[in-house]
């Protein structure tokens, strides 16, 4: 009920920024619902006498990081024009302005978000309240005795997670003539793959594509990979299971180690790739850093939720398999999602889809020296948080019961 709530909670008319992109320069206004009512044009100042030295014209709304919309260079010619030392905006735009105006739809799902994430705090908080006050519910799988024994475990395995991770590192390789050199490879053929096929139909509105396909590709085999390899995690380590006591998400944690030190290295192909294209990489690159920080946490999140049920549902595996195959190109890793999709669906993906949020995030610090969509990453970082704690309490209750199962 308080989501639908916070679904048609109603929301005034926003005023919308239009930013411009001049060679490197940012020109803005920002244009209040009344003034839509009353202009005919809006003019900014501009040098040039081409189009050429415009890169990017966007538009944001009540959060001045989460674009709600851009005019792709093509169409330029209907939205806008140079006039002398001015750049004209016609009322083409003022009617999209208006439109982004009254259309409130990225502000309405993240206040769902955020209620759904109140909603699971004020669930687990309870909980912690009620361990408190009966002693007796302590040991019980009560929120504060787990996250304690979760944070005693990591200490405890943490030297068999890196073990693990670098085993399993050394047998990948261990008959291979290329050795670690394939960590490279595989990344880099795929990105290939994906240039050659997608790069005539997205390559020409996307400047520097094979960057642009790269970095997103990375961050989403990290996901992928760890929420696949978390379905059959348990049933794959019977071994281990069935002889000796090991906390399950710790099978899980060895795999994200070994996934990221991969991810390490293929990184260094995306530094090499971006020193070759020349693009020019500014302060905002830090901006990476979070965004990676909450993909790891939520890919650990999901993957719990995963491992738990993948011990009952052996089809589990499948549905996911398909899923996040329809996932993969529901993301944007291939194309810009503000432009190449049509609102609203563009906006609810960029909310709902975390993964979307991430590869946006990341591509913007990196490939054009901007911090985007923080509200969003807020929001994800809380709910990653959540999920994880949910994860890890199924695990605990249910994980003495996983060896009668496998």
């Amino acid at each position: 009920m308080l989501i639908v709530v916070g679904g048609l909670y109603p929301i005034k008319n926003r005023d919308v920024l239009l930013v411009v992109d001049i060679d490197g320069e940012t020109e803005s206004i920002m244009v209040t619902a009344e003034e839509m009512q009353l202009l005919h044009q809006i003019k900014l100042p501009y040098s040039g006498s081409e189009t050429t030295g415009i890169k990017e014209i966007r538009f944001y709304r009540h959060f001045t990081s989460l674009c709600i919309s851009k005019i792709s260079m093509e169409k330029f010619d209907e939205y806008a024009y140079i006039d002398g030392n001015e750049l004209v905006f016609n009322e083409n735009t003022l009617k999209k302005m208006k439109e982004l105006s009254t259309s409130v739809i990225s502000e309405r799902l993240l206040y769902v978000e955020v209620i759904l994430a109140g909603i699971i705090l004020v669930w687990i908080l309870l909980n912690a309240l009620d361990e408190k006050i009966n002693p007796k519910n302590y040991d019980n799988h009560g929120p504060i005795y787990e996250i304690k024994r979760f944070a005693n475990d990591l200490v405890k395995y943490q030297e068999y997670i890196i073990f693990s991770a670098r085993a399993d590192l050394k047998a990948e390789v261990a008959n291979s003539y290329l050795n670690r050199l394939w960590w490279l490879l595989e990344p880099f053929f795929n990105m290939l793959v994906y240039v050659v096929v997608f790069g005539k139909v997205m390559g020409r509105s996307v400047e520097n594509y094979a960057t642009f396909v790269f970095s997103a590709l990375l961050m989403w085999n990290y996901f992928s990979k760890t929420v696949n390899y978390s379905v059959k995690c348990v049933r794959n380590s019977r071994d281990i299971v069935t002889k000796i006591y090991v906390p399950k998400y710790v099978l899980l944690l060895s795999n994200m180690v070994l996934n990221f030190i991969k991810l390490l290295f293929s990184l260094l192909v995306l530094v090499v790739m971006l020193i070759v294209f020349q693009v020019s990489v500014g302060n905002a690159v830090f901006w990476v850093i979070p965004a990676y920080i909450v993909m790891i946490v939520l890919s650990f999140g999901v993957g719990m939720i995963f491992l738990h049920y993948g011990v009952y549902v052996d089809d589990l595996a499948y549905a996911v398999g398909i899923l996040l195959q329809m996932l993969m190109f529901l993301s944007g890793i291939f194309y810009e999602m503000i432009t190449a999709l049509d609102a609203p669906l563009n906006e609810i993906l960029l909310c709902f889809n975390p993964v979307a949020v991430f590869i946006d995030t990341m591509r913007n610090a990196l490939l054009n020296n901007r911090v985007t969509n923080v509200p969003l990453i807020g929001v994800w970082l809380i709910l990653a948080i959540l999920l994880s704690y949910i994860g890890i309490h199924n695990v605990y209750r249910n994980e003495n019961g996983y060896v009668k199962v496998i």
